[in-house]
Protein backbone atom coordinates (compact mmCIF):
# COMPACT_ATOMS: atom_id res chain seq x y z
CA UNK A 1 0.00 0.00 0.00
CA UNK A 2 1.29 3.44 -0.95
CA UNK A 3 2.50 5.57 1.92
CA UNK A 4 1.06 9.09 2.33
CA UNK A 5 4.30 10.90 3.15
CA UNK A 6 2.51 14.21 3.79
CA UNK A 7 0.38 12.68 6.55
CA UNK A 8 3.29 10.69 7.94
CA UNK A 9 5.42 13.85 8.18
CA UNK A 10 2.61 15.75 9.91
CA UNK A 11 2.26 13.06 12.58
CA UNK A 12 5.77 13.90 13.81
CA UNK A 13 6.23 16.88 16.09
CA UNK A 14 8.95 19.46 15.26
CA UNK A 15 11.45 17.83 17.61
CA UNK A 16 10.96 14.40 16.05
CA UNK A 17 11.25 15.92 12.57
CA UNK A 18 14.54 17.57 13.53
CA UNK A 19 15.96 14.31 14.91
CA UNK A 20 14.99 12.42 11.74
CA UNK A 21 16.48 15.19 9.59
CA UNK A 22 19.87 15.04 11.36
CA UNK A 23 20.01 11.23 11.19
CA UNK A 24 19.16 11.33 7.47
CA UNK A 25 21.84 13.96 6.77
CA UNK A 26 24.46 11.85 8.57
CA UNK A 27 23.31 8.78 6.62
CA UNK A 28 23.59 10.64 3.29
CA UNK A 29 27.00 12.02 4.25
CA UNK A 30 28.30 8.50 4.80
CA UNK A 31 26.77 7.33 1.53
CA UNK A 32 28.49 10.17 -0.34
CA UNK A 33 31.80 9.27 1.32
CA UNK A 34 31.43 5.66 0.19
CA UNK A 35 30.76 6.75 -3.40
CA UNK A 36 33.75 9.09 -3.38
CA UNK A 37 36.01 6.37 -2.00
CA UNK A 38 34.83 3.93 -4.66
CA UNK A 39 35.37 6.47 -7.43
CA UNK A 40 38.97 6.96 -6.28
CA UNK A 41 39.64 3.22 -6.19
CA UNK A 42 39.53 2.84 -2.39
CA UNK A 43 36.73 0.29 -2.35
CA UNK A 44 35.26 -0.44 1.06
CA UNK A 45 34.09 -4.02 1.45
CA UNK A 46 32.27 -3.30 4.73
CA UNK A 47 28.55 -4.13 4.33
CA UNK A 48 26.23 -1.14 4.01
CA UNK A 49 24.32 -2.26 7.10
CA UNK A 50 27.46 -1.58 9.14
CA UNK A 51 28.58 1.80 7.81
CA UNK A 52 24.99 3.08 7.81
CA UNK A 53 24.72 2.35 11.55
CA UNK A 54 25.29 5.65 13.39
CA UNK A 55 26.33 6.17 17.01
CA UNK A 56 23.62 8.26 18.69
CA UNK A 57 24.32 8.57 22.43
CA UNK A 58 26.02 6.71 25.26
CA UNK A 59 24.36 5.34 28.36
CA UNK A 60 25.37 6.38 30.95
CA UNK A 61 26.43 9.79 29.71
CA UNK A 62 30.22 10.17 30.12
CA UNK A 63 31.23 12.92 27.65
CA UNK A 64 34.50 13.61 29.49
CA UNK A 65 35.67 10.07 28.71
CA UNK A 66 33.99 9.23 25.40
CA UNK A 67 33.26 12.66 23.97
CA UNK A 68 30.01 13.26 22.09
CA UNK A 69 28.71 11.80 18.85
CA UNK A 70 28.10 13.85 15.71
CA UNK A 71 24.36 13.59 16.30
CA UNK A 72 24.71 14.86 19.86
CA UNK A 73 26.62 17.93 18.65
CA UNK A 74 23.80 18.68 16.19
CA UNK A 75 21.11 18.15 18.81
CA UNK A 76 22.95 20.23 21.43
CA UNK A 77 23.54 23.05 18.95
CA UNK A 78 19.80 23.34 18.37
CA UNK A 79 18.88 22.91 22.05
CA UNK A 80 17.25 19.51 21.51
CA UNK A 81 19.62 17.28 23.50
CA UNK A 82 18.07 16.44 26.87
CA UNK A 83 16.30 13.69 28.77
CA UNK A 84 13.69 13.36 26.00
CA UNK A 85 16.14 11.96 23.45
CA UNK A 86 15.25 8.34 24.16
CA UNK A 87 11.49 8.89 23.85
CA UNK A 88 11.95 10.87 20.62
CA UNK A 89 13.95 8.04 19.05
CA UNK A 90 11.35 5.54 20.25
CA UNK A 91 8.62 7.39 18.32
CA UNK A 92 10.70 7.30 15.15
CA UNK A 93 11.18 3.55 15.59
CA UNK A 94 7.43 3.05 16.06
CA UNK A 95 6.80 4.77 12.72
CA UNK A 96 9.37 2.46 11.03
CA UNK A 97 11.57 5.43 10.12
CA UNK A 98 14.72 4.24 11.93
CA UNK A 99 16.01 1.15 13.67
CA UNK A 100 18.05 1.02 16.85
CA UNK A 101 20.86 -1.15 18.13
CA UNK A 102 23.48 -1.08 20.90
CA UNK A 103 27.13 -1.98 21.21
CA UNK A 104 29.05 -2.46 24.46
CA UNK A 105 31.77 -0.04 25.47
CA UNK A 106 34.20 0.07 28.38
CA UNK A 107 31.87 2.37 30.30
CA UNK A 108 28.40 1.13 29.31
CA UNK A 109 26.38 0.96 26.09
CA UNK A 110 26.44 3.05 22.92
CA UNK A 111 22.96 3.42 21.44
CA UNK A 112 22.98 3.35 17.63
CA UNK A 113 20.44 4.28 14.96
CA UNK A 114 20.03 3.58 11.24
CA UNK A 115 17.59 4.85 8.63
CA UNK A 116 15.01 2.44 7.23
CA UNK A 117 13.89 2.42 3.59
CA UNK A 118 10.67 4.15 4.61
CA UNK A 119 12.53 6.77 6.62
CA UNK A 120 14.89 7.47 3.74
CA UNK A 121 11.99 7.69 1.29
CA UNK A 122 10.13 10.10 3.59
CA UNK A 123 13.12 12.42 3.90
CA UNK A 124 13.72 12.37 0.15
CA UNK A 125 10.08 13.36 -0.30
CA UNK A 126 10.50 16.20 2.18
CA UNK A 127 13.81 17.53 0.92
CA UNK A 128 13.64 16.99 -2.84
CA UNK A 129 11.11 17.88 -5.53
CA UNK A 130 9.67 15.22 -7.79
CA UNK A 131 12.30 14.10 -10.26
CA UNK A 132 11.74 15.18 -13.84
CA UNK A 133 11.40 12.47 -16.46
CA UNK A 134 12.62 14.77 -19.22
CA UNK A 135 15.13 12.99 -21.45
CA UNK A 136 18.24 15.09 -22.04
CA UNK A 137 21.44 14.27 -23.95
CA UNK A 138 23.93 15.38 -21.27
CA UNK A 139 24.40 14.48 -17.63
CA UNK A 140 24.07 17.17 -15.00
CA UNK A 141 27.82 17.82 -14.65
CA UNK A 142 28.30 17.94 -18.43
CA UNK A 143 25.42 20.40 -18.83
CA UNK A 144 26.88 22.55 -16.04
CA UNK A 145 30.31 22.64 -17.71
CA UNK A 146 28.73 23.48 -21.07
CA UNK A 147 27.04 26.47 -19.41
CA UNK A 148 30.38 27.52 -17.91
CA UNK A 149 32.01 27.31 -21.36
CA UNK A 150 29.29 29.57 -22.77
CA UNK A 151 29.70 32.09 -19.95
CA UNK A 152 33.46 32.04 -20.51
CA UNK A 153 32.94 32.75 -24.23
CA UNK A 154 31.16 35.98 -23.31
CA UNK A 155 33.90 37.06 -20.89
CA UNK A 156 36.92 39.20 -21.71
CA UNK A 157 39.17 36.14 -21.98
CA UNK A 158 36.79 34.24 -24.24
CA UNK A 159 37.60 30.72 -23.06
CA UNK A 160 37.72 28.52 -19.96
CA UNK A 161 41.31 28.45 -18.70
CA UNK A 162 41.24 24.96 -17.20
CA UNK A 163 44.39 22.86 -17.64
CA UNK A 164 42.38 19.65 -18.00
CA UNK A 165 38.80 18.44 -17.65
CA UNK A 166 37.72 14.78 -17.92
CA UNK A 167 34.13 15.94 -18.43
CA UNK A 168 35.05 18.02 -21.47
CA UNK A 169 37.47 15.43 -22.85
CA UNK A 170 35.15 12.44 -22.49
CA UNK A 171 31.69 13.93 -23.05
CA UNK A 172 31.68 17.35 -24.72
CA UNK A 173 34.55 17.12 -27.22
CA UNK A 174 33.41 13.74 -28.70
CA UNK A 175 29.99 15.33 -29.31
CA UNK A 176 31.53 18.37 -30.97
CA UNK A 177 30.19 20.74 -28.29
CA UNK A 178 33.62 21.97 -27.15
CA UNK A 179 37.22 21.93 -28.31
CA UNK A 180 40.64 22.18 -26.74
CA UNK A 181 42.81 25.20 -27.47
CA UNK A 182 45.95 23.13 -27.06
CA UNK A 183 47.80 21.46 -24.22
CA UNK A 184 47.24 23.44 -20.97
CA UNK A 185 45.67 26.26 -23.03
CA UNK A 186 42.09 25.77 -21.88
CA UNK A 187 38.83 24.95 -23.65
CA UNK A 188 36.19 26.86 -25.62
CA UNK A 189 32.64 26.19 -26.73
CA UNK A 190 31.91 25.50 -30.39
CA UNK A 191 29.07 26.77 -32.56
CA UNK A 192 27.48 23.34 -32.22
CA UNK A 193 27.73 23.70 -28.43
CA UNK A 194 25.96 27.06 -28.48
CA UNK A 195 23.24 25.65 -30.74
CA UNK A 196 22.89 22.60 -28.47
CA UNK A 197 22.50 24.76 -25.36
CA UNK A 198 19.95 26.97 -27.11
CA UNK A 199 17.89 24.00 -28.33
CA UNK A 200 17.89 22.04 -25.07
CA UNK A 201 17.91 24.89 -22.52
CA UNK A 202 14.29 24.33 -21.45
CA UNK A 203 14.80 20.56 -21.18
CA UNK A 204 17.90 20.99 -19.03
CA UNK A 205 16.03 23.49 -16.81
CA UNK A 206 13.37 20.82 -16.23
CA UNK A 207 15.78 17.92 -15.72
CA UNK A 208 18.33 19.81 -13.57
CA UNK A 209 16.48 22.66 -11.80
CA UNK A 210 19.44 23.32 -9.49
CA UNK A 211 21.57 24.40 -12.47
CA UNK A 212 21.28 28.05 -13.42
CA UNK A 213 22.31 27.59 -17.05
CA UNK A 214 22.66 30.62 -19.35
CA UNK A 215 20.19 30.91 -22.24
CA UNK A 216 21.97 31.79 -25.51
CA UNK A 217 18.62 32.73 -27.08
CA UNK A 218 18.46 35.77 -24.79
CA UNK A 219 15.38 34.63 -22.88
CA UNK A 220 14.92 36.18 -19.45
CA UNK A 221 14.00 33.79 -16.65
CA UNK A 222 14.71 34.49 -13.01
CA UNK A 223 16.18 38.02 -12.91
CA UNK A 224 19.60 38.54 -11.34
CA UNK A 225 18.26 41.72 -9.73
CA UNK A 226 15.92 39.63 -7.56
CA UNK A 227 18.89 37.66 -6.22
CA UNK A 228 20.79 40.89 -5.59
CA UNK A 229 17.91 42.49 -3.65
CA UNK A 230 17.27 39.41 -1.51
CA UNK A 231 21.00 38.95 -0.97
CA UNK A 232 21.36 42.55 0.19
CA UNK A 233 18.52 42.11 2.70
CA UNK A 234 19.95 38.82 3.96
CA UNK A 235 23.47 40.20 4.32
CA UNK A 236 22.25 43.28 6.16
CA UNK A 237 20.23 41.20 8.61
CA UNK A 238 23.11 38.77 9.14
CA UNK A 239 25.58 41.59 9.77
CA UNK A 240 23.23 43.31 12.23
CA UNK A 241 22.54 40.10 14.13
CA UNK A 242 26.16 39.03 14.38
CA UNK A 243 27.32 42.54 15.29
CA UNK A 244 24.68 42.63 18.03
CA UNK A 245 25.84 39.22 19.25
CA UNK A 246 29.45 40.41 19.30
CA UNK A 247 28.46 43.60 21.10
CA UNK A 248 26.69 41.56 23.78
CA UNK A 249 29.78 39.39 24.30
CA UNK A 250 32.12 42.37 24.49
CA UNK A 251 29.76 44.23 26.82
CA UNK A 252 29.73 41.26 29.17
CA UNK A 253 33.54 41.11 29.16
CA UNK A 254 33.84 44.83 29.91
CA UNK A 255 31.10 44.64 32.55
CA UNK A 256 33.15 42.03 34.37
CA UNK A 257 36.14 44.41 34.34
CA UNK A 258 33.98 47.34 35.47
CA UNK A 259 32.61 45.38 38.44
CA UNK A 260 36.06 44.29 39.62
CA UNK A 261 37.55 45.74 42.83
CA UNK A 262 41.11 46.94 43.33
CA UNK A 263 43.06 44.34 45.30
CA UNK A 264 45.54 46.19 47.43
CA UNK A 265 47.04 43.02 48.87
CA UNK A 266 48.54 42.21 45.46
CA UNK A 267 50.75 45.30 45.81
CA UNK A 268 51.59 45.13 49.50
CA UNK A 269 55.33 45.01 48.82
CA UNK A 270 55.30 48.23 46.78
CA UNK A 271 55.70 51.72 48.15
CA UNK A 272 52.87 54.21 48.66
CA UNK A 273 53.70 56.14 45.50
CA UNK A 274 53.68 53.00 43.35
CA UNK A 275 50.47 51.85 45.07
CA UNK A 276 48.83 55.17 44.20
CA UNK A 277 49.89 54.74 40.57
CA UNK A 278 48.42 51.23 40.37
CA UNK A 279 45.18 52.38 42.00
CA UNK A 280 44.81 55.33 39.62
CA UNK A 281 45.51 53.16 36.57
CA UNK A 282 42.97 50.60 37.80
CA UNK A 283 40.32 53.31 38.21
CA UNK A 284 41.03 54.62 34.72
CA UNK A 285 40.72 51.14 33.25
CA UNK A 286 37.49 50.55 35.17
CA UNK A 287 36.05 53.87 33.96
CA UNK A 288 37.09 52.94 30.43
CA UNK A 289 35.38 49.54 30.80
CA UNK A 290 32.17 51.27 31.97
CA UNK A 291 32.29 53.57 28.95
CA UNK A 292 32.76 50.59 26.65
CA UNK A 293 29.82 48.81 28.28
CA UNK A 294 27.62 51.83 27.61
CA UNK A 295 28.89 52.04 24.02
CA UNK A 296 28.35 48.36 23.27
CA UNK A 297 24.90 48.34 24.91
CA UNK A 298 23.87 51.50 23.09
CA UNK A 299 24.88 50.23 19.67
CA UNK A 300 23.35 46.82 20.34
CA UNK A 301 20.02 48.44 21.17
CA UNK A 302 20.19 50.54 17.98
CA UNK A 303 21.05 47.51 15.86
CA UNK A 304 18.15 45.51 17.29
CA UNK A 305 15.81 48.41 16.50
CA UNK A 306 17.00 48.45 12.89
CA UNK A 307 16.81 44.65 12.75
CA UNK A 308 13.23 44.78 14.01
CA UNK A 309 12.42 46.78 10.88
CA UNK A 310 14.64 45.07 8.33
CA UNK A 311 14.02 41.42 9.25
CA UNK A 312 10.23 41.57 8.66
CA UNK A 313 11.02 43.22 5.33
CA UNK A 314 13.33 40.33 4.49
CA UNK A 315 10.64 37.76 5.38
CA UNK A 316 7.94 39.71 3.53
CA UNK A 317 10.19 40.05 0.47
CA UNK A 318 10.76 36.28 0.27
CA UNK A 319 7.02 35.64 0.65
CA UNK A 320 6.23 38.18 -2.07
CA UNK A 321 8.85 36.70 -4.38
CA UNK A 322 7.38 33.21 -3.95
CA UNK A 323 3.93 34.56 -4.78
CA UNK A 324 5.30 36.33 -7.86
CA UNK A 325 6.96 33.14 -9.11
CA UNK A 326 3.76 31.12 -8.60
CA UNK A 327 1.55 33.73 -10.30
CA UNK A 328 4.00 34.59 -13.08
CA UNK A 329 4.48 38.20 -11.91
CA UNK A 330 7.65 40.29 -11.67
CA UNK A 331 9.59 39.20 -8.54
CA UNK A 332 11.75 42.36 -8.55
CA UNK A 333 8.70 44.63 -8.31
CA UNK A 334 7.24 42.41 -5.56
CA UNK A 335 10.45 42.58 -3.52
CA UNK A 336 10.80 46.35 -3.91
CA UNK A 337 7.19 46.85 -2.77
CA UNK A 338 7.91 45.10 0.53
CA UNK A 339 11.09 47.10 1.23
CA UNK A 340 9.55 50.51 0.49
CA UNK A 341 7.99 50.90 3.94
CA UNK A 342 7.79 49.31 7.39
CA UNK A 343 6.09 45.90 7.27
CA UNK A 344 3.21 45.81 9.71
CA UNK A 345 1.96 42.35 8.70
CA UNK A 346 3.48 39.59 6.64
CA UNK A 347 1.80 38.87 3.28
CA UNK A 348 -0.01 35.58 2.81
CA UNK A 349 1.90 32.42 2.03
CA UNK A 350 1.20 31.11 -1.48
CA UNK A 351 1.61 27.33 -1.80
CA UNK A 352 3.99 26.36 -4.57
CA UNK A 353 2.98 22.74 -4.99
CA UNK A 354 6.57 21.65 -4.30
CA UNK A 355 6.68 19.51 -1.16
CA UNK A 356 10.30 20.39 -0.45
CA UNK A 357 9.25 24.04 -0.08
CA UNK A 358 5.67 23.89 1.21
CA UNK A 359 6.04 21.37 4.04
CA UNK A 360 8.47 23.58 5.94
CA UNK A 361 7.21 26.88 4.54
CA UNK A 362 3.63 26.42 5.69
CA UNK A 363 4.74 25.24 9.14
CA UNK A 364 7.11 28.15 9.67
CA UNK A 365 4.54 30.63 8.37
CA UNK A 366 2.01 29.24 10.87
CA UNK A 367 4.57 29.87 13.64
CA UNK A 368 4.82 33.50 12.53
CA UNK A 369 1.04 33.87 12.79
CA UNK A 370 0.79 32.58 16.34
CA UNK A 371 -0.54 35.22 18.70
CA UNK A 372 1.91 34.07 21.33
CA UNK A 373 5.10 32.98 19.57
CA UNK A 374 6.92 30.12 21.18
CA UNK A 375 9.89 31.35 23.16
CA UNK A 376 13.11 29.68 24.09
CA UNK A 377 13.23 28.44 27.68
CA UNK A 378 16.03 27.78 30.15
CA UNK A 379 16.63 24.42 31.76
CA UNK A 380 17.46 23.88 35.43
CA UNK A 381 21.14 23.88 34.52
CA UNK A 382 20.81 27.30 32.97
CA UNK A 383 21.20 26.12 29.37
CA UNK A 384 19.07 27.65 26.66
CA UNK A 385 16.49 25.30 25.15
CA UNK A 386 15.28 26.23 21.68
CA UNK A 387 11.66 27.02 20.96
CA UNK A 388 9.82 24.04 19.51
CA UNK A 389 8.86 24.09 15.88
CA UNK A 390 11.77 26.04 14.40
CA UNK A 391 14.96 25.12 12.64
CA UNK A 392 16.94 26.93 15.28
CA UNK A 393 20.34 26.02 13.92
CA UNK A 394 19.67 28.77 11.34
CA UNK A 395 18.64 31.31 13.99
CA UNK A 396 21.48 33.33 15.59
CA UNK A 397 21.32 33.74 19.34
CA UNK A 398 20.25 37.45 19.48
CA UNK A 399 17.12 36.55 17.49
CA UNK A 400 16.49 33.25 19.26
CA UNK A 401 13.72 33.43 21.80
CA UNK A 402 12.44 36.80 20.51
CA UNK A 403 9.65 37.82 18.12
CA UNK A 404 12.30 37.90 15.37
CA UNK A 405 12.93 34.16 15.56
CA UNK A 406 9.91 33.03 13.51
CA UNK A 407 10.25 35.42 10.53
CA UNK A 408 14.00 34.78 10.45
CA UNK A 409 13.58 30.99 10.07
CA UNK A 410 10.86 31.50 7.43
CA UNK A 411 12.94 33.98 5.40
CA UNK A 412 16.02 31.73 5.42
CA UNK A 413 13.98 28.72 4.29
CA UNK A 414 12.26 30.53 1.41
CA UNK A 415 15.44 32.33 0.32
CA UNK A 416 17.20 28.97 -0.10
CA UNK A 417 14.45 27.87 -2.48
CA UNK A 418 14.47 31.15 -4.43
CA UNK A 419 18.25 31.58 -4.76
CA UNK A 420 19.58 31.44 -8.33
CA UNK A 421 16.07 30.84 -9.68
CA UNK A 422 15.73 27.28 -8.33
CA UNK A 423 12.02 27.58 -7.50
CA UNK A 424 11.39 29.50 -10.73
CA UNK A 425 12.79 26.66 -12.84
CA UNK A 426 10.82 24.06 -10.89
CA UNK A 427 7.53 25.85 -11.52
CA UNK A 428 8.24 26.94 -15.11
CA UNK A 429 9.64 23.69 -16.47
CA UNK A 430 8.07 22.64 -19.79
CA UNK A 431 5.25 20.13 -19.52
CA UNK A 432 6.22 16.53 -19.96
CA UNK A 433 5.10 14.71 -23.06
CA UNK A 434 1.54 13.43 -22.81
CA UNK A 435 2.18 10.22 -24.74
CA UNK A 436 3.14 7.23 -22.60
CA UNK A 437 6.81 6.61 -22.02
CA UNK A 438 8.42 4.25 -24.49
CA UNK A 439 9.61 0.99 -23.10
CA UNK A 440 12.97 -0.42 -24.03
CA UNK A 441 12.51 -3.16 -26.64
CA UNK A 442 13.12 -6.69 -25.50
CA UNK A 443 16.62 -7.92 -26.08
CA UNK A 444 18.39 -4.62 -25.47
CA UNK A 445 20.83 -4.13 -22.62
CA UNK A 446 20.14 -2.00 -19.59
CA UNK A 447 22.27 1.09 -19.02
CA UNK A 448 25.01 -0.47 -16.78
CA UNK A 449 25.56 -3.34 -19.22
CA UNK A 450 25.55 -0.92 -22.18
CA UNK A 451 28.19 1.26 -20.51
CA UNK A 452 30.40 -1.77 -20.02
CA UNK A 453 29.92 -2.93 -23.62
CA UNK A 454 30.83 0.56 -24.89
CA UNK A 455 33.93 0.56 -22.67
CA UNK A 456 34.97 -2.84 -24.03
CA UNK A 457 34.54 -1.69 -27.63
CA UNK A 458 36.56 1.46 -26.86
CA UNK A 459 39.53 -0.64 -25.76
CA UNK A 460 39.85 -1.90 -29.35
CA UNK A 461 40.66 1.56 -30.65
CA UNK A 462 44.16 1.17 -32.18
CA UNK A 463 45.20 4.54 -30.79
CA UNK A 464 44.75 3.31 -27.24
CA UNK A 465 47.49 1.47 -25.39
CA UNK A 466 47.14 -2.31 -25.28
CA UNK A 467 46.92 -2.50 -21.52
CA UNK A 468 46.55 -6.27 -21.28
CA UNK A 469 49.66 -6.85 -23.41
CA UNK A 470 51.63 -4.31 -21.37
CA UNK A 471 50.73 -6.09 -18.12
CA UNK A 472 51.72 -9.50 -19.52
CA UNK A 473 55.05 -8.13 -20.76
CA UNK A 474 55.69 -6.70 -17.32
CA UNK A 475 54.83 -9.75 -15.20
CA UNK A 476 54.76 -12.72 -17.58
CA UNK A 477 56.69 -14.78 -20.03
CA UNK A 478 55.11 -15.02 -23.46
CA UNK A 479 56.29 -15.40 -27.02
CA UNK A 480 55.60 -12.76 -29.64
CA UNK A 481 52.88 -14.97 -31.14
CA UNK A 482 51.20 -15.31 -27.76
CA UNK A 483 51.43 -11.56 -27.13
CA UNK A 484 49.84 -10.86 -30.49
CA UNK A 485 46.95 -13.18 -29.63
CA UNK A 486 46.12 -11.45 -26.34
CA UNK A 487 42.80 -9.60 -26.84
CA UNK A 488 42.19 -6.03 -25.79
CA UNK A 489 39.87 -5.72 -22.84
CA UNK A 490 39.39 -4.70 -19.21
CA UNK A 491 40.73 -6.19 -16.00
CA UNK A 492 38.47 -6.52 -12.95
CA UNK A 493 39.30 -3.13 -11.44
CA UNK A 494 38.79 -1.46 -14.84
CA UNK A 495 35.37 -3.11 -15.14
CA UNK A 496 34.50 -1.55 -11.77
CA UNK A 497 35.53 1.86 -13.10
CA UNK A 498 33.34 1.46 -16.20
CA UNK A 499 30.21 0.45 -14.26
CA UNK A 500 29.33 0.02 -10.61
CA UNK A 501 26.98 -2.84 -11.50
CA UNK A 502 28.23 -6.26 -10.41
CA UNK A 503 25.74 -7.97 -12.73
CA UNK A 504 26.74 -6.25 -15.97
CA UNK A 505 29.76 -8.51 -16.76
CA UNK A 506 27.66 -11.64 -16.26
CA UNK A 507 24.91 -10.28 -18.51
CA UNK A 508 27.35 -9.67 -21.38
CA UNK A 509 29.02 -13.08 -20.95
CA UNK A 510 25.69 -14.97 -20.73
CA UNK A 511 24.50 -13.35 -23.97
CA UNK A 512 27.77 -14.01 -25.75
CA UNK A 513 28.55 -10.31 -26.19
CA UNK A 514 31.77 -10.61 -24.19
CA UNK A 515 33.94 -13.35 -22.80
CA UNK A 516 36.73 -13.87 -20.30
CA UNK A 517 40.29 -14.86 -21.09
CA UNK A 518 42.43 -16.07 -18.19
CA UNK A 519 45.93 -14.60 -18.44
CA UNK A 520 47.23 -16.43 -15.36
CA UNK A 521 49.31 -18.79 -17.57
CA UNK A 522 51.47 -15.79 -18.52
CA UNK A 523 52.13 -14.70 -14.92
CA UNK A 524 55.61 -15.92 -14.08
CA UNK A 525 55.65 -14.51 -10.55
CA UNK A 526 52.37 -15.78 -9.10
CA UNK A 527 50.91 -12.29 -8.55
CA UNK A 528 47.39 -13.34 -9.45
CA UNK A 529 47.24 -16.95 -8.28
CA UNK A 530 45.16 -19.13 -10.56
CA UNK A 531 42.88 -16.38 -11.87
CA UNK A 532 43.82 -13.30 -13.86
CA UNK A 533 40.60 -12.58 -15.81
CA UNK A 534 40.44 -10.25 -18.78
CA UNK A 535 36.97 -9.33 -20.09
CA UNK A 536 36.86 -8.51 -23.80
CA UNK A 537 34.16 -7.99 -26.41
CA UNK A 538 33.24 -10.65 -28.96
CA UNK A 539 32.21 -10.21 -32.58
CA UNK A 540 28.61 -10.74 -31.45
CA UNK A 541 29.04 -7.77 -29.09
CA UNK A 542 30.35 -5.56 -31.88
CA UNK A 543 27.50 -6.58 -34.17
CA UNK A 544 24.93 -6.03 -31.42
CA UNK A 545 26.13 -2.49 -30.75
CA UNK A 546 26.22 -1.64 -34.47
CA UNK A 547 22.74 -3.09 -35.07
CA UNK A 548 21.00 -1.36 -32.19
CA UNK A 549 23.02 1.86 -32.13
CA UNK A 550 20.09 4.16 -33.03
CA UNK A 551 17.77 2.53 -30.50
CA UNK A 552 20.36 2.84 -27.71
CA UNK A 553 20.92 6.50 -28.63
CA UNK A 554 17.18 7.08 -28.17
CA UNK A 555 16.70 5.25 -24.88
CA UNK A 556 20.05 6.06 -23.27
CA UNK A 557 21.02 9.52 -24.58
CA UNK A 558 23.45 10.10 -21.71
CA UNK A 559 25.64 7.14 -22.76
CA UNK A 560 28.28 8.30 -25.24
CA UNK A 561 28.33 5.73 -28.03
CA UNK A 562 31.38 5.31 -30.27
CA UNK A 563 31.16 6.56 -33.82
CA UNK A 564 31.34 2.97 -34.98
CA UNK A 565 32.51 -0.28 -33.49
CA UNK A 566 36.25 -0.20 -33.97
CA UNK A 567 37.83 -3.26 -35.57
CA UNK A 568 40.04 -5.40 -33.42
CA UNK A 569 43.61 -4.15 -33.59
CA UNK A 570 46.85 -5.99 -33.34
CA UNK A 571 49.17 -5.32 -30.44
Amino acid sequence: MAVDYAELWKTLNPRQQFYLKTIFEEDQGREAAQRAAGASGNFNRVPAAEWRTIDAYHEPSVPDLLGRTELQYRWRGAGHHDQGTGSTIKVLVEHDLITTDTRPTQFGWMHQVAMTKQGRALMRWVTKPRASRTKVPLKERSAEVLGQLYDASKSRKGYLDWIRSPTIDKDLIPRGLARSRGYTQGFEITEEGIAHLTEHHAAYAAAYPKLNLPDPSGGVGWPDEADRLLGTLANECWSLVHAAEKAEEKAQEERTRADAEFKEELHRKTGQLALAMYREVFELERDHAKALVDTYDGYRAKMLIVLTERLPQYAAATLAAVTAVVEGADPVAAIRAQTAAVVAELPAYTPTGVAAVDVEGERLYAECQRKRPRRATTTRKGKAKAAAGLHTEAVPSPARGTVLEQPWALAVHLHRALRNGYLYRLLNAPAEEEQPRKRRPAGLLDKPALRLLVALVATENPRRAHHARTEVERYGKATEEELAAIPRGLFSYEVGQATRSTKAPGILVDRGLAEYTNLARFDGYGHYGDNWPLLHVTQAGRDHLAEHRETYAEFHPDVTLPASSAPAADG
